[in-house]
């Protein structure tokens, strides 16, 4: 997936849900927040796992992970 795949379920996601992309992108930086405030070690070391380019993750890099996750998991990749 690339980030311009990312963006289009943004988009998908926004129009579903009658909202814009920005407010969905928002929604997620603040569950992605609470999650890596977590102080458990193990949630810590997973959440370092996620290759990032900058200093902070974006969505885009989770949602790429994590599509990469799944599909590593159902055979595809």
């Amino acid at each position: 997936m690339t980030k311009e795949e990312a963006e289009n379920i943004y988009k998908k996601v926004a129009l579903l849900h009658n909202t814009t992309v920005d407010e969905v992108k928002r929604q997620i930086k603040l569950a992605m927040i609470a999650g890596m405030c977590n102080q458990s070690p193990e949630v810590q070391k997973r959440w370092s796992e996620i290759p990032h380019d900058g200093d902070i993750l974006t969505p885009e890099e989770l949602l790429i992970y994590l599509n990469s996750e799944m599909m590593n998991k159902d055979g595809r990749n």
